[in-house]
C-alpha cells in the first residue's frame, strides 16, 4: 500500500509524465516551505531545480561545477543543498544543479534512489511503499 502516491501528468505530456509534488523547506528565518511538482527522470544522475525557486527557499550555494546533457558539450552551474520532503520521507543534503528560471524541476537518481518508487504505468500514478 502507498503511503504516497501522485498521478501521472496527462495534461502537459503524452504519453503522461511521471511526476510528484514534494516539498522543500525554506532555511529563511519564518520562510514558508514551498511544494512544487518536479519531473521524475531515472536518466538525469542530478536533481535540477530552478534558481528562482532555490533563493525563494534561502538553499545554500554548494558550488559551481561542469554538467555534460545527453546533446552537448560540458557546461557550468552552479549547485545548491536543499532538504527534500515527500509526505512522511525527508531527504536531507541533497545537491541539486541550478536550473535557468522558469525551467521545470527534475528529480534524478540522487533522490530517487533513496527511495522504494513504483511507476505504475496502467493506473498513471507514482507509488512511495
Amino acid at each position: 500500500m502507498p503511503v504516497y502516491s501522485h498521478p501521472y501528468d496527462s495534461q502537459d505530456y503524452y504519453p503522461a509524465m511521471p511526476v510528484a509534488r514534494f516539498a522543500l523547506p525554506s532555511r529563511l528565518r519564518g520562510g514558508p516551505d514551498l511544494e512544487i511538482i518536479g519531473i521524475i527522470d531515472s536518466a538525469a544522475d542530478a536533481t535540477m531545480l530552478p534558481l528562482d525557486v532555490l533563493k525563494s527557499i534561502g538553499a545554500r550555494y554548494a558550488q559551481t561545477r561542469h554538467m555534460r546533457g545527453v546533446t552537448g558539450p560540458p557546461i557550468t552551474v552552479d549547485t545548491y543543498y536543499v532538504t527534500i520532503a515527500f509526505g512522511p520521507y525527508i531527504i536531507y543534503g541533497i545537491e541539486v544543479v541550478a536550473l535557468p528560471i522558469g525551467s521545470e524541476s527534475i528529480l534524478g537518481r540522487d533522490v530517487l534512489n533513496q527511495l522504494e518508487l513504483t511507476l505504475n504505468g496502467p493506473a498513471q500514478e507514482l507509488w512511495l511503499t
